[in-house]
């Protein structure tokens, strides 16, 4: 299935089994909910699905079985989060041999390269693979910003087709959007910016708590495109609880145990992940009931 920017993608979880080996079943079923719900498509293996903690073999394992699971009726986009080059072009390739709509790639953090590197990785990342690129900028998770002169240049790179959006000043969005949105499509990262994001132009999101309630999000993305306001703001105000409770230390361990109060148990994190306290679980659950009263 091709990649669209349009709709909600899930950054699905990874569920683990007792041994703490990936749970295949588990997580098929995760995929059936998903696609239920109406998600355009999944982010497999990404943050939400910790990538650090998965083996190349895992990563590619998961990106199989969800794309069996969803035989074709919501798209894939693959997680290739390495700093390494030619780990990411490997993951490319995979993902190009299996079918999958596109593949999420970081600018390369830890060594620090310089601009031209940055856009070298991404040219090499290009010239490896003919599936379409999703860039991510998430300065607090790399040190590295994907700035309005560094995207005007990557949009010299044709499978470069979108851009997951984590940056936190919403006059930044909207200059981003204004100088290469004809050209990409700048697509809202972060949960609790969604919202005013999709209000700036982004046609749609890859958002990690849309692991618990996916129907909802697409709920919201369809009130910003239909201009209801006032619906979207309820729906924007009913959500930031259950972001704060939630994306904190530990990132996903407390979306993890999150999964439980929805039915959904996948297990606990992989070291060094711990989960979330007492009091923020608590705060969660109450979200997730007040989101659950909600009609649209």
């Amino acid at each position: 299935m091709g990649f669209s920017a349009n709709g909600i993608y899930t950054a699905i979880v990874t569920p683990f089994d007792r041994n703490g080996e990936i749970d295949e079943a588990t997580f098929r079923s995760l995929v059936d909910f998903q696609v239920s719900a109406g998600v355009a498509g999944l982010l497999v293996a990404g943050g939400s699905g910790e990538y650090v903690s998965l083996t190349v073999a895992e990563r590619k394992r998961l990106v199989d079985i969800a794309l069996d699971q969803a035989a074709g009726r919501i798209s894939i986009i693959v997680g290739s989060l390495s700093p390494s080059t030619g780990e990411v072009q490997e993951m490319a390739r995979h993902a190009a041999a299996s079918g999958a709509a596109a593949v999420l790639v970081l600018p390369p953090y830890y060594i620090k390269p310089s601009a031209a590197g940055v856009f070298e990785h991404f040219a090499r990342v290009a010239d490896a693979s003919p599936t379409p690129i999703v860039a991510y900028n998430n300065t607090g998770r790399t040190g590295l910003t994907l700035d309005v002169s560094m995207l005007q240049k990557l949009t010299e790179i044709p499978s470069i087709v979108a851009l997951k959006e984590c940056e936190r000043d919403l006059a930044i969005i909207s200059a981003k959007i204004a100088a290469v949105g004809d050209r990409i499509a700048t697509m809202s990262g972060d949960d609790d910016l969604g919202f005013p994001t999709f209000l700036l132009g982004s046609p749609g999101g890859i958002f990690m708590s849309s692991n618990l309630i996916p129907a909802f999000h697409c709920k919201l993305l369809d009130a910003a495109k239909a201009g209801d306001l006032d619906t979207g703001r309820r729906a924007h105000y009913a959500l930031l609880p259950l972001i704060e409770a939630l994306y904190t230390l530990n990132h996903p361990g407390p979306l993890r145990e999150a999964m439980a109060f929805i039915g959904r148990p996948v297990g606990p994190a992989r070291s060094p992940l711990q989960g979330g306290t007492p009091q923020a679980l608590e705060k969660a659950k109450a979200a997730l009931n007040t989101i659950k009263l909600m009609t649209f």
